[in-house]
């Protein structure tokens, strides 16, 4: 399996969960919706044009914290805005709270990705190489630019469904054989949230999964009822080799 390997990193980040309302909380790693939404700007597909391109069908992806993440609330300041005038000279504001994800140097992510259309996989290498992003990216929300580097390209192999795997990335609650969770062999901080996994057309939320992840990016051992996949690739002149499943 064709694996491009990227790192997305920025100073701050907000992934805006989706069931929060007054309040702006957010997921402590990106959606699966919102890597397809940074990969799509980068290749410059417009606004709702490319659901059925990353579908899962087509397109798989899986991520991991590199860094721990801490946490702010600050209170934004949201005009009313019904017409132009008002971008002016707002009459009416609302504050609501708004949670941004920040670390020590930055928050940084590394992702894994195959798309069966190598022509796509050859353009996301090319334009994350060269920096020649269409659209800028950004980590979940506007003010929040970030960069994205290049790792590796690499063959994965393919680890038979029920075996017992040491995973990176985070995980599927609901494709992890039931006892087999391993939280004894050592310090583990795990998180467990609720995250779109697909969209359709008209922004309707598809999917919701539920996903489990080691809070400082640690690997989960736990027996799985889907394939991984192991990667091997070089890390500044470092031989790494991991166990990922995809979101």
């Amino acid at each position: 399996m064709d694996i491009l390997i990227l790192d997305i990193k920025g100073k701050f980040a907000h992934f805006r969960k989706f069931y929060t309302n007054s309040s702006s909380l957010s997921y402590s790693i990106p959606p699966r919706t919102t890597l397809i939404g940074i990969i799509s700007a980068v290749l410059g597909y417009e606004r709702d044009s490319y659901y059925e391109l990353f579908s899962r069908e087509n397109f798989n992806i899986a991520v991991r914290g590199l860094s721990p993440v801490n946490r702010i609330m600050q209170s934004l300041n949201y005009i009313k805005a019904t017409g132009n005038k008002y971008l002016i000279e707002p009459e009416e504001h609302t504050q609501i709270p708004f949670e941004i994800l920040c670390s020590e140097d930055s928050v940084t992510y590394r992702i894994y990705l195959h798309h069966k259309d190598k022509t796509i996989m050859d353009e996301i290498q090319e334009r994350v190489k060269n920096k020649r992003y269409v659209y800028p990216p950004y980590m979940g929300a506007a003010p929040f630019s970030c960069s994205i580097d290049y790792v590796d390209r690499v063959l994965g192999n393919l680890i038979e469904e029920n075996s017992t795997v040491s995973l990176c990335t985070a995980l599927r609650a609901d494709i992890i054989n039931q006892g087999t969770l391993d939280i004894f062999t050592e310090e583990l901080q795990i998180v467990k949230e609720r995250m779109p996994a697909e969209i359709l057309k008209d922004r309707v939320i598809g999917q919701i999964e539920n996903y489990i992840f080691d809070q400082k990016g640690k690997s989960i051992k736990a027996s799985i009822k889907e394939k991984a996949v192991t990667v091997k690739y070089n890390y500044f002149n470092e031989k790494v080799t991991e166990n990922i499943s995809f979101m």
